[in-house]
């Protein structure tokens, strides 16, 4: 289990991660502007007052690997592409039917999961996302949108200020399933634009339900 959470202010994001640091201690990674620092145990609030040093969103993670307990820093979220222009922030499980499928549709031996989605929104954008078997809740960068997304059996929470966070918190409410949201930062709102339906068969994790 994993989690994600962001925030515009640095005080509230500390807050939310004290909130979601039960969901996973063993790495953690706290960005801004697509600088990232990336470290092992819990989220380090250290961290997070060197990479904010603007107004600019931040977004957090803290990760328990559902994959094994691999202390490799390229394995601790958000992968990254294109020289840091893409990057994927990933909460969930994919079967091993999903990999497999991911695998033979890329045309690689890639094991990692998330780095497997990431592949395929690098080269089909949002499109086929129905057809991954698993379960995934995403926040997915590219160049200076930010979208997010999940699929029936995961949850992600957000309020008016675009404060966002694996766990519910005050005055949020989940993102409805089987929708991809661009974060307009401006209106400090999501905007809708693609939908996808979950595959049948998906892993259902425990504390993933949206309460």
């Amino acid at each position: 289990m994993c989690s994600i959470f962001a925030s515009f202010d640095k005080k509230r994001l500390k807050g939310l991660a004290v909130l979601n640091q039960f969901r996973g201690n063993f790495s953690y990674s706290v960005t801004q502007d697509r600088r990232t620092l990336k470290g092992f145990g819990d989220f380090n609030n250290d961290d997070l007052d060197t990479i904010a040093i603007n107004d600019d969103y931040i977004i957090g993670h803290v990760q328990a690997p559902t994959g094994g307990m691999i202390k490799d820093l390229a394995r601790v979220h958000p992968t990254e592409g294109y020289a840091l222009q893409s990057l994927l922030w990933h909460n969930g499980l994919l079967t091993p039917r999903g990999i497999r499928y991911l695998q033979e549709s890329l045309d690689t031996t890639e094991e990692f999961d998330t780095k497997l989605l990431h592949l395929h929104l690098i080269k089909n954008n949002f499109a086929g996302l129905g057809e991954i078997e698993g379960l995934f809740t995403c926040m997915f960068q590219f160049a200076n949108e930010i979208y997010v997304f999940r699929t029936k059996h995961g949850k992600l929470y957000v309020d008016d200020d675009l404060n966002i966070s694996s766990e519910r918190f005050d005055n949020s409410k989940c993102i409805n399933y089987d929708t991809v949201y661009r974060l307009n930062m401006v209106e400090k709102k999501l905007d809708p634009i693609s939908k996808f339906k979950t595959k049948r068969f998906n892993y259902i994790i425990e504390g993933e339900m949206n309460d």
